[in-house]
Parts: structure tokens; sequence; C-alpha cells
């Protein structure tokens, strides 16, 4: 079955407020997370199976496609719906080329795909394990624009968790080459540190709860923006009776 977007979004607002409530988040720097016209890749550690959902519940928008390997499409009713919403099995060992097209082509049509290069669940620790190529050679077929994304720890429903949104990876001086080994992994490793460093920002802004600092610099601004407001509505009023005087 294809991807239907319509039906993504329609099913992603019934589901909203009970997401929120199983998967409650703290984001830091969400801003960063925004639709563009080209397509983009969210690439992310790996801790459970909860990552998707704060992806779908916590970030803006919450449209992505991830990517899952195939032994996850369950049955064929599973695997229908599952693909209705997004989800692109890929064939880890034997990569299918209509998989890679549906990917190339999701891009294209302006849609994120979400993959882990770490491949599997980390079951170790938070210490990233090396990262496949996969994500590496999508983004660089695709000139896709890439975003790190962070879990901060294994999620439990009911229980909060913090995610993370970092800087995005500059990979224009590689496009235009021929993919190749060499590439793939030059790629890859700035992948690699780019998820790294998001990790490293995240450990530094929970602890110093930044959540709360910035939950404090948005009210100031609501603030700062009422007393705008006021200033100018007053101001017009008495322009207008200035005018009315004349």
């Amino acid at each position: 079955m294809k991807y239907n977007n319509k039906f993504f979004g329609f099913l992603r607002f019934i589901l909203y407020p009970w997401g929120r409530l199983l998967f409650p988040c703290k984001v830091m720097n969400k801003h960063k997370y925004k639709k563009y016209d080209r397509g983009q890749v969210l690439i992310s550690n790996h801790l459970a199976w909860l990552d998707v959902c704060y992806v779908f519940f916590g970030l803006p928008g919450g449209e992505v496609r991830p990517l899952s390997k195939k032994e996850n499409s369950g049955g064929k009713l599973q695997r229908k719906f599952l693909e209705s919403v997004g989800v692109i099995f890929i064939d880890r060992d034997k990569p299918e080329l209509s998989t890679m097209r549906t990917c190339l082509n999701a891009l294209k049509n302006g849609e994120t795909l979400y993959i882990c290069p770490e491949g599997t669940r980390n079951k170790t620790g938070r210490e990233l394990q090396p990262f496949h190529s996969g994500a590496a050679m999508f983004a660089l077929k695709g000139e896709a624009r890439v975003v790190p994304y962070v879990v901060h720890h294994k999620g439990k429903m009911f229980r909060r968790n913090y995610l993370g949104v970092g800087d995005p990876v500059d990979l224009s001086d590689l496009f235009g080459k021929r993919v190749d080994e060499n590439l793939l992994n030059e790629a890859t490793e700035r992948f690699r540190a780019a998820v790294q460093k998001t990790l490293d920002e995240l450990d530094v802004w929970v602890a110093e709860k930044g959540y709360k600092k910035e939950k404090s610099k948005i009210k100031q601004q609501k603030r700062e923006a009422r007393t705008l407001e006021k200033e100018y509505k007053a101001a017009r009023k008495e322009y207008a009776k200035n005018l009315r005087s004349k």
C-alpha cells in the first residue's frame, strides 16, 4: 500500500493528545527542525522502539518516513498499515532497487526520511555504535538536507524524555561527485560527529534544566509582544483622536 500523507495527518491529529500523554518529552532546539522545499534526512541514535513515537509526537508536524528492517513488517495487514503511514521497509542484506527508488522519490517530493545509521537498537548504553552508510547514500544521491536528532535515554511510557535537534550537516561540497566508498565514509563520519555533538549538547541542556530557561524566555517574549501590541493600539487610538480634533 502506498504512503498516504492525508491519512497520516488525520491519524496523527486523532492520536496526538494520547501521544503527548503516553510519550511526554521536552525538545532542545525544536526551532531547528523545519520543513523545506527539498527533502531532508533525519539521522538519529536508536535506543528503543519508542524513539519513533517521540518523532511523531514531539517534533513539529511529526511527518516523517521511518526506514525499518523488513523483519519488523509483521503480517500482510500490519505491513500494509505501516506502509500507509509512511514506513519504508528495507532488506539490509540485499537492498532492493525499488526501495532505493522509493526513498529517493520521497526526498524529491520534499518528504523527510527518518534513519538510524546505527542500524539496530543500542543495547549497551548511550555510546554510539558504528554507523552504516545507507543514510549517506540517500542524502548524497538525493542532495538532501541532513538534520541530527537525538534521544536522551531509553524511554518508558508516561515518563518524560528529552530530545535534541542539532545543526544541519553540510554536505554541499560532496554533492555532484561520484558516490563511492570514500565519499560515503566521509559523509558518514560527518553524520556521526553531528549526532555525537548533539548528544553532548543535550546532556548539558538537561543537566542545566535548559527547558525551564526556554520556557521562561518564551513567556518573556510573549509579555513583550503583548506590551508592544498595547502600545501600538494606544498610539493608533491617539492618532485617530488627533485627526478628529483637527
